[in-house]
Formats: C-alpha cells, sequence, structure tokens
C-alpha cells in the first residue's frame, strides 16, 4: 500500500500519467499486434468503453509504424466535434498517401453518412485505424480492457505500491471501468479535494 504524498509529489499527476506506457495481458506483444494489423492489411479498430486505453495505445502505435517505415498521423475527434469538422474531415484525410498512415481516434462520433467519405478518404494512405467504443465496421485490432488487476500494476509504476485490499475494484465498478477517471479521483484524493459524483457520460453515435 502507498501513503499520502503532497501535491507537489502527486503520483496520480497528468504529467506522471502520460509517461505511462500501455500494459498489454500476458500472451500479447507489440510484435504479436504488428503481425495481425499486418495480417488486416494495415485496416483495423481499437475497440474499448471510455477510458479503457485506447489512445495511448493509439499514440504508441503510431511510434512502432515510423519504425517500420510508415509515416503515421493521428486525427482526433475528441471532446464536442461540430458537423463542419467532421465534414471537412475527407479532404484532410485525402491528403495522406502512402507512406502515409492514418489514425483517426473517435470515430465512434462519426454517423454512417460520415463514415462513407471518411472511409473513401483514407483509401490511398498505407493503412487506416480506428478507435471505437465498440466493435464496428473494421476488424478489430485489439479490444482494450481494464480491470483490478490492472489497476493494481499502474498504480505500483505511478505509487510504489497497490492499492488497498479491494479497492481497484470498487473504484472501477463505481467509475464503470473507466480508468482515466479512477486516476481522476485518486489525484483529487492526494490533493484533499473533495471527490464529486462522476458526470454520466452523453451518448454518443457508434461508428
Amino acid at each position: 500500500m502507498f501513503s499520502p504524498m503532497t501535491q507537489s509529489a502527486n503520483p496520480f499527476a497528468s504529467s506522471n500519467l502520460a509517461r505511462l506506457q500501455y500494459h498489454f495481458p500476458p500472451g500479447v506483444s507489440w510484435e504479436s499486434l504488428l503481425e495481425k494489423l499486418e495480417g488486416q492489411q494495415y485496416c483495423a479498430a481499437i475497440v474499448g468503453r471510455q477510458g479503457s486505453g485506447k489512445t495511448k495505445l493509439l499514440e504508441e502505435l503510431a511510434e512502432h509504424l515510423k519504425e517500420r517505415g510508415f509515416k503515421p498521423e493521428i486525427f482526433r475527434l475528441a471532446g464536442e466535434v461540430s458537423m463542419r469538422e467532421k465534414e471537412r474531415l475527407p479532404e484532410k484525410l485525402r491528403r495522406v498517401l502512402k507512406p502515409g498512415f492514418i489514425l483517426l481516434d473517435g470515430a465512434e462520433q462519426l454517423s454512417t453518412r460520415h463514415w462513407l467519405p471518411i472511409r473513401a478518404a483514407a483509401s490511398q494512405a498505407a493503412g487506416f485505424v480506428v478507435t471505437v467504443h465498440r466493435t464496428s465496421r473494421l476488424p478489430t485490432l485489439y479490444e482494450c480492457e481494464t480491470s483490478p488487476r490492472l489497476l493494481d500494476e499502474l498504480s505500483l509504476e505511478l505509487a510504489g505500491g497497490k492499492l488497498p485490499f479491494e479497492e481497484a475494484e470498487t473504484l472501477l465498478i463505481r467509475h464503470h471501468g473507466n480508468v482515466r477517471a479512477v486516476f481522476a479521483e485518486l489525484s483529487a484524493r492526494w490533493g484533499g479535494e473533495p471527490v464529486e459524483a462522476e458526470a454520466e457520460a452523453a451518448p454518443v453515435e457508434e461508428a
């Protein structure tokens, strides 16, 4: 178990979270994931609920694609994206040509009307990987999952100790598996701030 620290030494501060590497479960590695992606002709989806690590995995995938000679570009549909931005996205994607590789974060925000021109625009790139909340129109490359074991591993890496007995499970249930929200609560605890109830997520359109 870790002990409380000052706010300046908060192990769950955003600057510390940014340095975390994605944790694969036993039997999964970057080598196996890239082999699977190649078998899918570099066209696939990273699937997982909000706060399960999809964005982190996508960002690390970009670095591994660079090592393979690709030129990945990350496009984000984060937060509230206007209709105008969605309609202009195909124009941006058409500029990405081989060995350019498109990584699209937040594709669950796209309706069918927006998805079709975006999918067509991405056809000239060397690859196309998206993140979505649920299995969708592209084959699944990897499904991000959270668990008490994973949360304990991350807490050990960040704070040098595991959470109190059964605390990891309690926190994940409270935040519906959203590790990002769990860390926000733990960060607030370290700073002595009151922990507010989690706001219900707004519905989104699935790709």
